[in-house]
């Protein structure tokens, strides 16, 4: 179905005017720490650079009981997501790294570090409250390896971060604004073969991103009209051809109409321009209008459309259907249709070996249909079990260069050739004991329907993660996490044939001692077993890793 792009953009425009309804005075106060409040999902992965990298984690409070972190989002629809390519082990970064269990008390913390394979580490979390209402902050990171595990200096990689925060609570919303600097390198180490005498910095990429994100909240909680919106500026450059400077914005609205029945909107416009052996202008508008109705005390329907404008407007349907019999089982289901905008950003924080010479495409989801249920007993016990169904045009596989098998190209499945995803998903938060905590994650998925590939290169079939933590002493606990990876593939351009990867089974165990209310001292240990597996192919990963901690919070 296709409509001239002047009504989608006059709708998105149109949908911002929302924002300028009042709103009734609620007061409050700025601490430091994250608002509930909701940003528009993103579907974004972190790189996988670092298999050691330990975000800030300031002082655990040991004198509380062991609760389970119950974040499943009960009382929200199910979002139906398009497949993404989990590529980092340990898990990704989640930008979180600003909260503190002691809220304004001790929102000033310093993190160091250093291990084997020449691992150096430094956190850095700053602020100030300048009045109740008002909160400051400054955010930096360093995070390197000097040694690989491959030659040495040529496989060595860091990550360098300064942001700047600021949060002010008004009498009808919150604003929040950021202005982030992060400097990514890394080195083509996946090369067949490096000479002698061959400069450390030879094959070196490094990546720059300059980003602004600027959001503003309402504060009117249980009143009939609800908001939230942002926008996000970033430039990002390299010592290679490729850049993209992108605006992304969004606005989320929700207007109750009468007990039971409200209207939801969310809306997204982004602009870009990517540049690699030519420079391409990109734009993306969603539109999503939909109406949530109550059919029943326990019953929810939600239903509208997905309005996506890219060269053509296409429109899907967007059905979720929510019915709790009580709080330990809530059962969901949904259908609808979508597209993924994907970025260079997006791109190099799931590979960072991309070629000079890539083209970006967004992947379409015709459909996908999904259900399952999810809960909780509210003292030891959530989960959340989830099966999803759908086809899909346009998705990315990343493969060796033929040019260069260390670097990699992004292909994409024919638009007429229709990938068919099955993803099941199943995760369970538990407290064991009054001392143990653990989390069990499983992930399923099977690529049907492929076209013109043999295998979904570089997409695992399973992903298995289980994290655990145990109190052993007031001042002592121990994390051991299992993960496991498994249906890797990767190809070669140069002898046409597939390579199946070994499974990954990556075995940790992190020790923290509170010396003091405020000093911790940590060790971790990564890659037990000392398998240079390879995520990606002809690039092993670090074998057995050690990073020992120290972190202050005042």
């Amino acid at each position: 179905m296709r409509f001239p792009s002047k009504i989608v953009l006059a709708s998105s425009f149109s949908l911002i005017s929302i924002l300028t309804y009042g709103q009734q005075k609620k007061e409050g106060t700025i601490q430091n720490e994250e608002f509930v409040t909701e940003k528009v999902r993103k579907i974004e992965v972190q790189p996988t650079m670092s298999r050691s990298f330990e975000a800030l984690n300031e002082i655990p409070d040991y004198s509380k009981d062991h609760q389970v972190d119950f974040n499943f989002d009960l009382s929200k629809p199910q979002a139906l997501v398009l497949p993404s390519i989990q590529t980092n082990v340990l898990g990704p970064r989640t930008g979180e790294e600003l909260k503190s269990p002691y809220a304004s008390i001790a929102k000033n913390s310093i993190k160091i570090g250093a291990g084997n394979y020449g691992h150096t580490l430094l956190n850095g979390h700053f602020g100030y409250n300048p009045t109740a209402k008002e909160l400051r902050g400054l955010y930096i990171n360093h995070d390197a390896n000097s040694i690989g595990p491959t030659d040495n200096a040529f496989s060595s990689r860091s990550e360098n971060e300064v942001k700047i925060y600021s949060q002010s609570l008004w009498s009808k919303a919150l604003l929040k604004g950021s202005l982030d600097y992060r400097r990514i390198a890394t080195n083509f180490y996946g090369k067949e073969s490096i000479l002698a005498n061959t400069p450390e910095d030879a094959f070196g990429v490094h990546y720059d991103q300059i980003k602004f994100n600027g959001d503003i909240y309402s504060q009117t909680e249980g009143k009939k009209f609800s908001y939230q919106a942002g926008t996000e500026f970033s430039s990002l450059a390299g010592n290679l051809a490729p850049k993209e400077w992108m605006s992304a914005s969004y606005v989320k609205a929700n207007y109750a109409i009468s007990e039971g029945l409200s209207l939801r909107i969310n809306g997204d416009a982004i602009l870009s321009n990517f540049t690699s052996n030519t420079s391409t202008n990109r734009n993306f508008f969603r539109l999503k209008p939909s109406l949530s109705y109550d059919v029943l005390p326990r019953l929810n329907l939600q239903a509208g459309i997905n309005a996506v404008q890219e060269e053509e407007l296409s429109i899907y349907p967007s059905v979720q259907v929510r019915f709790r019999a009580n709080d330990f089982i809530r059962l969901f289901a949904g259908f609808e249709g979508d597209t993924q905008f994907n970025s260079y950003h997006s791109s190099l924080l799931t590979n960072p070996w991309l070629s000079q010479s890539i083209t970006l495409q967004n992947t379409q989801q015709k459909w996908a249909v999904s259900g399952g249920l999810t809960g909780t007993n509210e003292r030891n016990v959530s989960y959340e079990l989830k099966a999803t169904y759908g086809e899909y045009a346009k998705m990315a596989f990343f493969t060796a260069s033929a040019a260069d098998l260390s670097q990699f190209d992004i292909q994409y499945s024919t638009a007429d050739a229709v990938v068919s995803v099955l993803s099941l998903q199943a995760n369970v938060k538990m407290t064991v004991t009054d001392k143990i905590q653990s989390d069990l994650q499983v992930d399923y998925t099977n690529y049907g329907n492929l076209g013109n590939f043999l295998y979904a290169y570089h997409r695992p079939n399973i992903q298995i993660a289980w994290r655990n933590t145990i109190a052993v002493l007031p001042k002592f606990k121990v994390s051991p996490e299992i993960y496991y990876v498994g249906g890797l593939y990767g190809f070669n351009p140069r002898t046409q044939k597939a390579t199946t990867l070994d499974n990954i089974l990556d075995l940790n165990v992190k020790g923290e001692y509170a010396i003091t209310e405020k000093l911790t001292a940590t060790l971790s240990a990564n890659n037990i077993l000392g398998k240079n597996y390879q995520r990606y192919l002809f690039y092993p990963t670090q074998g057995f890793n050690f990073t020992a901690t120290l972190a202050y919070s005042f």
